[in-house]
């Protein structure tokens, strides 16, 4: 499991900071890793399902990117590396997690990247409509997907927040089942909905990253696959893979 480096209980729960080589992971108290870091290249992510999460810049020119759930900062690290032009908002409940990801994960001080203290949905709902071009909803508790996540209030805020090209990508634990309130409302709300399913690996809960977009998207067109061969070559991730994973579910 590591070399405990750092616990504190902050009213919610524990959190605790562990290394394991070059690798600094950080958990709710629990054996899931709320975020892994490699600190010598702290922009590249580590679990599979946060890179996959990427591809949602595919699909929408993201200028202004909202993340929900700070963790150890691996997404936010990734998106101010390589996207030093867009402006990123990152919104994390729990203050001691930020203090954390500051201290024991050397979060960027840049400035594009703010982050707020707040929870997820209230700050969505004072967002003005058409704020964020595409927003990563990543939250989590100790056990699994924070509620949040599931309810509908969660999805038409979020849609609201959208700009008329944008993009909700949400890692859920599963896929809402189809014909469920939640399912008929993203169906309802969105144009397009895109589903990459992962198997569970070690240190991850098997999940499935759900891209809800408000216009149409045409997978397998040259301007899309252009997108994904450069997004890869930039990134240095095996997302041309998980691109093809999409086609494939897609028919092509």
């Amino acid at each position: 499991m590591g070399k405990e480096l750092y616990r504190i209980d902050d009213g919610e729960g524990s959190i605790v900071v562990t290394q394991r080589g070059n690798k600094r992971v950080l958990s709710f108290g629990s054996r899931l890793e709320q975020s892994s870091v490699l600190m010598n290249r702290p922009w590249y992510l580590v679990h599979q399902y946060t890179q996959i999460m990427l591809l949602g810049l595919l699909f929408v020119d993201a200028r202004r990117m909202v993340l929900l759930g700070l963790g150890g900062g691996a997404l936010a690290h990734c998106l101010s590396h390589y996207f030093p032009r867009s402006a990123i908002q990152v919104v994390e409940i729990r203050q001691a997690v930020i203090e954390i990801a500051c201290d024991w994960f050397d979060l960027p001080r840049r400035g594009n990247l703010h982050v707020v203290k707040d929870d997820a949905l209230h700050y969505l709902s004072q967002l003005e409509q058409g704020a964020a071009d595409i927003i990563f909803s990543d939250l989590y508790v100790a056990e699994g997907m924070s509620a949040c996540q599931a309810q509908l209030e969660f999805i038409y805020t979020s849609f609201a927040a959208l700009s008329e090209q944008g993009c909700l990508v949400i890692n859920f634990h599963q896929k809402p089942d189809e014909g469920s309130a939640l399912m008929d409302t993203v169906e309802g709300l969105f144009s397009e909905i895109i589903v990459h399913d992962s198997e569970a690996l070690p240190g991850e809960s098997p999940n499935s990253v759900m891209f809800c977009c408000k216009c149409a998207v045409a997978l397998h067109q040259p301007e899309v696959n252009r997108r994904a061969e450069l997004l890869a070559k930039q990134l240095k991730m095996p997302l041309l893979q998980y691109y093809r994973d999409l086609l494939g579910k897609a028919g092509w």
